[in-house]
């Protein structure tokens, strides 16, 4: 995998056009759709827009009576139509993200009511099987609690690329991250995983961020410079509030992304109508 921008004058003019782009306005990156199974020319460009300048968008549609089609349908006119099939993923290509009395299934935080730390979606999957946007829709919001939080993974990298080029390079290392093989009964259900932090994805062209803060059988190359660097990494997550945004998603609302850094807080479910969103993961691009 490349590493981004070794080129310095192309990265000072893609930084800047970056941050011209930014807004700390949740609003402006609002995309109200009005028939979901046709999109406007408008909306549709809009949301490739707005994805392409700032990895995502968010969404909002009238009530419906299928959810799960009508998500389909919306994604699929965007391009992303080769999902990820991870475990629990339906036929539909969505997986139903609430909480599960399923022993293993619940073994996974997504699927418990537990916080839930900064992650790219599919940081464990192998290079062929790369996650390059992910969709999350609330059909149903918790009672209290569950606020995710996001942040465009392009930002982290130019506040680290600006506070050192020795961290961007570590990071970028080919064997920075290793995810170990999941391995159950002694069949393997999904590979070891090995690469960077950062790296310039060849299929697209554009940045991505392959990470995750849940340090548990997580492996990072035995060297100084790569410590050094996720503690770094590790540090600015924890002030972010400049670019960082943070919403308890309502029923009828959805973020549409390049994979970008996330989290979710723990949160406590209506016992008669439990927290439910509906995410999909595709080895597409929005843009």
């Amino acid at each position: 995998m490349a590493k981004p921008f070794e080129d310095t004058a192309l990265y000072e003019s893609w930084r800047d056009a970056k941050l011209s782009n930014f807004s700390t306005r949740l609003d402006n990156y609002l995309v109200e759709i009005k028939d979901p199974l046709k999109l406007s020319s408008t909306e549709f460009e809009k949301i490739r827009k707005t994805c392409g300048e700032s990895s995502f968008c968010l969404i909002k549609i009238k009530e419906q009576s299928d959810y799960a089609s009508v998500i389909n349908k919306i994604n699929s006119q965007l391009g992303l139509i080769d999902y990820d099939k991870h475990l629990y993923v339906k036929t539909n290509g969505l997986a139903s993200i609430t909480v599960s009395k399923k022993t293993d299934q619940s073994e996974f935080i997504p699927y418990t009511d537990r916080e839930l730390g900064w992650h790219t979606d599919g940081y464990y999957n192998e290079e062929e099987n790369r996650v390059r946007s992910f969709t999350l829709f609330c059909v149903n919001p918790s009672l209290s609690g569950g606020e995710t939080s996001w942040v465009d993974h392009e930002l982290i990298y130019i506040k680290l690329y600006e506070e050192s080029r020795d961290i961007i390079e570590a990071l970028c290392h080919p064997k920075a991250m290793t995810i170990p093989a999941n391995i159950v009964n002694d069949k393997t259900l999904r590979p070891e995983s090995t690469g960077p932090i950062f790296f310039n994805d060849h299929t697209s062209n554009a940045l991505y961020m392959r990470y995750t803060q849940r340090k548990k059988n997580i492996q990072f190359h035995d060297s100084l410079e790569i410590s050094q660097a996720v503690e770094a990494l590790d540090k600015l997550l924890e002030d972010i509030d400049d670019i960082k945004f943070s919403h308890r998603f309502n029923r009828n609302e959805g973020l549409l992304t390049n994979n970008v850094l996330h989290k979710r807080t723990s949160f406590i479910d209506n016992p008669d109508q439990p927290r439910l969103l509906l995410r999909g993961r595709y080895f597409n691009r929005i843009n």
